[in-house]
């Protein structure tokens, strides 16, 4: 991997990241209060995603559903990059390490390098999360801004205690979140290769060489295998992700820990709490999903043409297509 590889990396999923946060962060903001309506220290109650919408828009503004956006624009293009870039870097670290005894499968490579690349990418997105989640949860302004909201809880509680609480509980959350969402969304590229192969084959009547995945597969094949990952990965990983958003939002309020956070919401609020907001987050990160995919592929390859660099590819690298992209969101 060439640092011309890692620089396109870096932008095309900067600019990708970025793209896709814009789109989806009302659903973003209305999921998170979805979360913490019923602690005693807010007031708003909603019954869902689109009630939760029109009460904002109503009685706060219609800006009020981009309340925390300065940290997004601030922090997402550099938490994605980083994630991209780690996500190559260890995709080809775990294939090079491949000999006759050993050979890792291409779902293994996946979910192990997604792991990876979620663990650095979290490293930036935790503390974004930590602010921004803490704006949209409050009626009215709780920060002067996104640098002003990072300073305070700086100084107030450290680097560690303070923007990056919860990044333990984020790496449970999303972890298995990448590791289940790169396992799908390359399942299904590959199902979309062979199909086209088996129709390339059927009409030539022969067997047909098979093309580059890059002519193969467009934009459409991307976005719906998004969608699809991201939906079922979503829903796999909500209930982490409520317990993560409690510990960042309430600090020192009894969420002091995943398993003590745990513990506290099914005893106060039962088991069916788990599944407030699962629509929203459904909404929020499937299409995000598959709008990251459309933006990063696009201009991945177009800043491949821009300054092309020839690269030779592996066997398993020209088989699989580009690379899958995930979106962090939170």
């Amino acid at each position: 991997m060439t640092a011309h590889d890692v620089t396109i990396d870096l932008a095309a999923g900067g600019i990708a990241g970025l793209v896709a946060d814009v789109a989806t962060h009302p659903v973003d903001t209305v999921r998170t209060r979805l979360w913490t309506q019923g602690h005693p220290t807010t007031s708003y109650r909603y019954r869902g995603l689109w009630h939760g919408m029109m009460e904002m828009a109503q009685k706060e503004g219609v800006s009020s559903l981009f309340k925390g956006f300065g940290s997004v624009v601030i922090l997402t293009p550099a938490a994605h990059g980083l994630y991209f870039a780690s996500y190559e870097w260890s995709k080809n670290a775990l294939r090079k390490i491949s000999n006759e005894k050993y050979r890792p499968n291409e779902a293994s490579t996946h979910l192990c390098a997604g792991f990876v690349a979620n663990a650095v990418g979290g490293l930036i997105w935790t503390p974004m999360d930590v602010v921004k989640q803490r704006q949209q949860a409050v009626v009215g302004n709780l920060y002067s801004g996104a640098i002003g909201g990072l300073t305070s809880i700086w100084r107030e509680h450290g680097f560690f205690k303070g923007l990056q609480r919860g990044y333990w509980s984020g790496m449970a959350t999303y972890g298995p979140f990448s590791a289940i969402y790169f396992m799908i969304y390359e399942q299904f590229k590959t199902f979309c290769i062979k199909q086209q192969n088996a129709a390339i084959q059927l009409r030539s009547g022969a067997d047909a060489v098979a093309i580059p995945p890059e002519a193969k597969l467009n934009t459409m094949h991307f976005v719906l295998g998004g969608f699809i990952a991201g939906t079922v990965a979503a829903v796999a990983t909500a209930p982490i992700d409520l317990v993560k958003t409690r510990m960042q939002v309430f600090d020192g309020c009894g969420y002091n820990g995943m398993l003590s956070t745990t513990s506290k919401i099914i005893r106060e609020e039962g088991f069916l709490v788990f599944g407030r907001g699962l629509v929203a987050r459904v909404i929020w990160i499937a299409p995000g999903c598959a709008l990251t995919i459309a933006v990063y592929e696009d201009v991945r390859d177009i800043l491949q043409h821009i300054s092309p660099v020839e690269t030779p590819k592996g066997p398993q690298e020209a088989n699989t297509g580009g690379t899958p992209v995930l979106i962090r969101h939170r």
